[in-house]
């Protein structure tokens, strides 16, 4: 077991779980096996996100090699499109996020002046 602070976990998606699950103990095997199969490419998703990770921390991509067993090479190009577009997604989100804060405080200053108008008139 890790002594790594539970605040420092990562969550897993609900959907990688219910994969799992699925694969794991449907009694059906056609259901089991194409649940096997979208849990390769979730798990494909995963491993990308976790390159992101060490890549912002610092890692290169010799080190990632050799965590997943491959040359520096090969993970390069098995991972560095998916780490791209992960990159681009949390970017994306980030942006989103700033604008929808920036409208929400323009909101904001906008009522607060609204309001403050609103009395200045009502005591005038």
């Amino acid at each position: 077991m890790s002594n790594v602070p539970d605040e420092s976990l990562r969550a897993v998606p609900s959907l990688l779980s219910q994969t799992w699950v699925a694969a794991t103990t449907d009694p059906d095997p056609l259901v089991a096996l194409g649940a096997t199969r979208a849990l390769v490419a979730l798990l494909a998703t995963w491993e990308a996100k976790l390159a992101a990770e060490a890549l912002s921390a610092g890692a290169t991509w010799e080190a990632i090699g050799t965590s997943v067993g491959v040359s520096r090479q090969a993970a390069w190009e098995r991972l560095h499109r998916d780490v791209d577009d992960f990159r681009h997604q949390v970017r994306f989100a980030a942006r989103t996020l700033k604008e929808r804060q920036r409208q929400e405080w323009k909101e904001f200053r906008d009522d607060v002046k609204r309001r403050a108008l609103g009395d200045r008139r009502g005591r005038g």
